[in-house]
Order: C-alpha cells, then structure tokens, then sequence
C-alpha cells in the first residue's frame, strides 16, 4: 500500500506533528529515501521518537520501512496516463447515472422517522463531505449532526437508540476503525446509511443501507501520488437534496 493511503487510513491518529513530518516527506521523497532517521528529525525539529512514534501510526514496523516504501514508490513509471481523464469522467457519469436511477425512499423515510441523524467521516475528505453534507440538507428542513474526531464516536455510542439514524462516508469501505464503530452503532439497533465507492466492501455488507460511486486511484505526478477522484462524494450529496426535496412534493 502506498503512503499516501495509510496516511489517509490512519489520518484519525496523526497529530499536528505527524502532518508536520508527513508533509516534509511529500516535499523531499527522493531525499528521504537516503535520510537517517536523525536526519529527518533535524530537518523537521523534532527528536528521532516522534518520528519512530509516526510510522508506527501507519502500520509501518519502523522508520527502516517506510524508507522502502519511499524508494518502492519511486521506481515506479511516473508518466500519466491521458486516458485516465476520460476514464474520470466516465466515473462521474455513471455515478450520476445511478443516482439518477434510484429510488430513495428508503433513505428518506430513515431521515423523516428518526429522532435525529449523525454523520461521520473516516478521513479529511469525508470530514469535508459530511459538513458539506449537513450545509446541504437543511434547505430540506433536515439537521444532521456531525461527529469530528474518533473522541466523539465513543462518547456518542452511550446516549444513541434504535430511532437514529448514522451516515458513515468511507472512500473504500474498509476502514478499520470505522467498521468496528460500525458494528458496535448495529448492536444498539443503529440505522446505518453508508457512502462508499462501489464494491463489496466491508462497510456496505454491515449497513442497512449502502450508496455508492463509481471512482478509482490514478498515479499522478514524479512521485506517484495516488490521487482518486472524491468529487462523488460532494455529487452524491447534491442528489441526495435534490431528490429529498423531490420527495416531500410528492
């Protein structure tokens, strides 16, 4: 897995420090895959264990590994490939086609019925999506409540019932953290409503109701970053007002 990935996995437990640190890794790549430890250290100010503490959040062994990451990534064909731009736009298409196919009363009669509705995000991207989610849809007379941190997961599982209702936004599904939030909103007769992107991921099977998209990862730039398109997450939402305000004039 690339770093970029763990680092959007495991992004609940970096601290100001780790993004400090990971974004000086963005920048220097190809000098980091030659830096000692207590180099690296020197360059961001910081002591070499605060780095060690920071490939570990990854899932790394230590900072020996990530250092094979860094020069794995680096070996790869950097050349974009033309084609992917219109591989994009077919995602978006048929994310709209779907949409548009749908019928949503089951996820409405979920928002009308429940006593309230919550939203959480598994990573910066989602955070955005879920606030952009809940601006959206109180021009629908509807207040979602969104969750900030993992903090607030474990404090919420105390006063929630069988009548909410929980909008989990996940790009692949299979978010660790996330999924075991997920199983525990199920044991206290939580409905779940799922946004991911389409495939038999963990996270649809568990929810009651699962919405997905259609997108996929591009290798982009002289590092190869992994870029996946999240516009459908902010496509999605817009429909999802759409079609609700549809709904209740019916």
């Amino acid at each position: 897995m690339r770093l970029e990935s763990l680092i959007e996995e495991n992004y609940e437990k970096l601290n100001e420090n780790d993004l400090y640190i990971w974004n000086y890794i963005l920048h220097h790549k190809k000098e980091c895959q030659t830096m000692s430890i207590q180099e690296l250290a020197s360059k961001c100010n910081i002591s070499h264990t605060t780095i060690l503490r920071f490939t570990q959040k990854l899932g790394l062994q230590g900072y020996s590994e990530m250092k094979i990451h860094l020069k794995w990534e680096h070996k790869k064909n950097n050349q974009f490939n033309n084609k992917e731009i219109e591989n994009i736009y077919k995602d978006i298409e048929k994310t709209i086609e779907v949409m548009k196919q749908r019928d949503f009363s089951d996820v409405f009669e979920l928002f009308d019925n429940a006593n309230r509705i919550y939203i959480y995000g598994s990573g910066s991207v989602q955070k955005n999506a879920a606030e952009d989610l809940k601006r959206s849809m109180i021009f629908g007379n509807k207040l979602f409540y969104v969750l900030e941190g993992r903090e607030e997961t474990k404090i919420i599982l105390d006063v929630l019932s069988s009548k909410d209702v929980f909008l989990l936004i996940s790009l692949s599904g299979n978010n660790v953290f996330m999924n075991e939030f997920a199983i525990k909103l199920k044991q206290k007769g939580v409905k779940i409503i799922s946004i991911t992107q389409v495939g038999n991921n963990e996270l649809a099977s568990i929810s009651d109701i699962s919405l997905q998209f259609y997108t996929h990862s591009v290798l982009v730039g002289q590092n190869q970053i992994e870029f996946c398109s999240t516009t459908q997450f902010f496509l999605v939402n817009q429909i999802l007002l759409l079609k609700y305000l549809e709904y209740n004039c019916n």
